[in-house]
């Protein structure tokens, strides 16, 4: 993030980081998906159909330009009161001067008839400060999911009470912090059964008068180079409901200088069976903490090519998320990036050993007016490959006076995974409500409605968020994979998956949070496309150990609980809803 450039600007076009003779010609992957594809889907705006009236404010008085307000904006996914229907969890802003009504986070519940009621004042997480991010865990192994929400200031760790409501533990659990925190993800770092914690900060912002940077006689926000990085923590989860901050120790603070950090993620990326971390950092390089499993990381993002862009400058990246695009096992990453600045897409070509393949795969075509925040790799369309979905926004109202070439709103992108390692931009044929242009940030992926497609919210500053269902999606083969694991992590977090079924091998992650600040669907959505049986399923669990099941019916919800013979086969057409 930074704003427009005064004069020329922008990154050279031509360049294009060296890749492999395989990754040109398609070697060493998985089938395509093959021709006869099922009728494209569409999303559809049901915003107000199902009942969200929440408006985001993103903190802005019209008078103070402080960089927090460019930045917040996060959403979750979850089923607080295990009913099996997703709810929704939105972080809000807040002005200096609040007023009497200030803006509040919100928590919708979907009821059985899909629509949505703001429960956050009785649940007692209607959070007034300046909220940044969002992650979901089962942070105290009792079976309910709780959340951790990132704030200017104090942190919130909301404990799930099993009845309904929960309550602030964060200040005695010693995760409050004091800082200007944003992205943050949940992990097990040193295979003790317990879930740790990763806070990403962003900047230390001052003021007390916020002065606007002007370009061209129009007020906008100071570059995040003005600004110096806030410190990182890390939390290891002591057992007895208190973390400890181990920072130091663990070697995430071994980097200099430190980074601007927005999202981050939690994913076992170089396939070691522990877990890594990997931080979006604006304007400094990014990191990429390679885990030992026993509570250490060597922070290896320069090495590993996954840290720069592909003519070695320092980016403005937002969002991340990780998956296996080409279908060769290994996991990827997309990272969202500045106007001016390509979206990474890094292939992953050995251990933590990363190509970039952003323009060779075709999701950075032509110019580059957008501000990417939120992402998502996800099978919109059920034919058995990752698609790729992307939201934009600019910054300031007054963009289009500082720079003729963007926009303030922008419309989102979905890229269809074409197979041979390309994608194509679909985004004209999506829906109008993806091609509309708005304002956005955060945004989080899941079958809302249980009908076996995946469904997408986006948060968008200063206005309501967008709940986007998907239209046609699930007419290719689909499973849903629910994990409940043994001990104290119960919700299989770091947990990995492969799936085998029509000729093809899909892998996934169980995680707490991704994109941009953002949680996704807990359970991991496979699309299957012709496939009638799913062959096997696996589970690599965080542990170390071990369950298989062949067999399995498609279309279904299989839950697999560790250790358990058999899994639970769920129907849910029964429960599908179409508002």
């Amino acid at each position: 993030m930074r704003p427009p450039p005064l004069a020329g600007g922008g990154l050279p076009l031509l360049l294009v980081a060296p890749v492999s003779l395989a990754a040109l010609s398609g070697c060493d992957r998985a089938p395509d998906p093959g021709a006869g594809r099922a009728p494209f889907p569409t999303f559809t705006d049901v915003t107000e159909a199902v009942g969200i009236r929440f408006q985001h404010d993103n903190g802005f008085d019209g008078v103070r330009y402080r960089v927090v307000e460019t930045v917040n904006g996060g959403v979750a996914l979850l089923d607080y009161d295990l009913d099996g229907r997703l709810d929704i969890y939105f972080t809000n802003g807040c002005k200096l001067e609040p007023g009497p009504i200030p803006p509040r986070d919100a928590l919708y519940r979907q009821g059985p008839d899909g629509k949505f009621t703001d429960v956050a004042r009785e649940a007692g997480v209607d959070d007034p400060l300046m909220s940044l991010g969002v992650s979901v865990a089962d942070v105290d192994g009792d079976s309910d999911p709780d959340i951790f929400v990132t704030n200017q200031g104090r942190n919130r760790l909301y404990r799930n009470d099993g009845n309904a409501t929960f309550t602030d533990i964060a200040p005695e659990s010693g995760v409050a912090g004091d800082s200007m925190h944003s992205g943050s993800a949940f992990l097990d770092m040193e295979t003790d059964g317990d879930l740790d914690l990763y806070v990403a900060s962003y900047v230390e912002e001052k003021g007390p008068e916020y002065p606007a940077c002007v370009v061209r006689g129009v007020p906008g926000y100071w570059p995040p180079r003005n600004y110096p990085a806030a410190r990182h923590r890390l939390y290891e989860n002591k057992g007895d409901g208190r973390f400890a901050d181990v920072s130091e120790v663990s070697g995430i603070r071994n980097v200099d200088p430190p980074g601007r950090g927005l999202g981050v993620i939690a994913a076992d990326l170089n396939d070691d069976g522990h877990q890594d971390i990997y931080v979006a950092n604006d304007m400094t390089a990014n990191y990429l903490f390679l885990g030992d499993g026993k509570g250490k990381f060597a922070e290896t993002g320069l090495l590993s090519g996954a840290a720069l862009g592909e003519g070695g400058e320092e980016l403005g990246s937002m969002g991340v998320d990780a998956a296996d695009y080409d279908g060769d096992q290994h996991l990827d990453l997309c990272v969202t990036n500045y106007q001016d600045q390509i979206n990474n897409l890094y292939r992953c070509s050995g251990p933590a050993a990363y190509e970039e393949m952003a323009r060779l795969a075709g999701i950075s075509p032509g110019g580059l007016p957008e501000v990417s925040w939120g992402v998502g790799f996800f099978d919109f369309d059920c034919d058995g490959a990752p698609d790729l979905f992307i939201a934009n926004g600019h910054l300031n109202p007054g963009t289009r006076l500082m720079d003729e070439s963007t926009s303030y709103a922008q419309p989102k992108k979905l890229f269809r995974n074409a197979g041979q390692g390309r994608f194509e931009n679909v985004t004209a044929g999506a829906g109008a409500a993806v091609g509309r242009p708005r304002v956005s940030r955060g945004a989080a992926f899941g079958d809302i409605d249980n009908d076996g497609d995946v469904d997408a919210v986006v948060v968008e500053a200063q206005g309501s968020p967008e709940v986007l269902r998907n239209d046609g999606g699930s007419s290719g083969a689909w499973c849903l994979v629910e994990l409940r694991g043994a001990g104290r992590n119960r919700d299989g977090l770091g947990a990995r998956v492969t799936l085998s079924a029509g000729g093809r091998t899909l892998i996934a992650e169980r995680r707490g949070s991704g994109s941009y600040l953002s949680a996704n669907d807990p359970r991991l959505h496979f699309g299957l496309g012709p496939a009638r049986v799913i062959d096997r399923i696996a589970v690599r669990w965080p542990d170390g150990s071990r369950d298989m099941h062949e067999g399995l019916p498609v279309r279904r919800l299989i839950r697999i609980t560790q250790g358990r013979r058999e899994p639970e086969v769920v129907d849910l057409s029964q429960d599908a809803r179409r508002p």
